[in-house]
């Protein structure tokens, strides 16, 4: 299901510049749920965790979050978080003994795909889960 950054067809939903603050994560899950549409109520949390986990990788790893997109291709919902850093994300085993690490594991478990993608500035992690609209004739 790995798909290019550009995708053609994709709708935008959710376009924003993001900034290095503790507070943004939240913010961007209330601007991408805000858009969403009428979708299953499992999806949509699940979706949400995941544009959270990306944005917070991106503000507390790569000190220099760039930008949010999430896009709606057919019933696919994406979500693509831009940083200044090189570094990958690395998926961990949840451990009691480290504070963090538990981020990539969850969108790992609970998205569709995702992955990485180097840009002229740094990465771009991208996640999917699919997530048709009811009422649609897809769910």
């Amino acid at each position: 299901m790995a798909r290019p950054a550009g995708v053609p067809h994709a709708l935008p939903l959710v376009d924003v510049r993001l900034s290095v603050d503790k507070n943004f994560p939240a913010q961007a899950r209330r601007a991408a749920d805000a858009v969403l549409g009428d979708i299953e109520a499992n999806t949509r949390y699940n979706f949400l965790l995941i544009v959270s986990e990306l944005v917070a990788n991106a503000v507390l790893h790569s000190h220099s979050p760039q930008r949010l997109r999430v896009l709606r291709d057919g019933s696919v919902l994406r979500t693509e978080v831009h940083d200044g850093s090189v570094e990958m994300p690395l998926v961990l085993t949840p451990s009691p003994y480290r504070e963090h690490g538990r981020g990539m594991f969850l969108v790992d478990s609970f998205a569709d795909a995702w992955g990485v993608e180097a840009t002229p500035t740094g990465k771009m992690v991208w996640a999917e889960v699919d997530a048709p609209v009811r009422g649609d004739g897809e769910g």
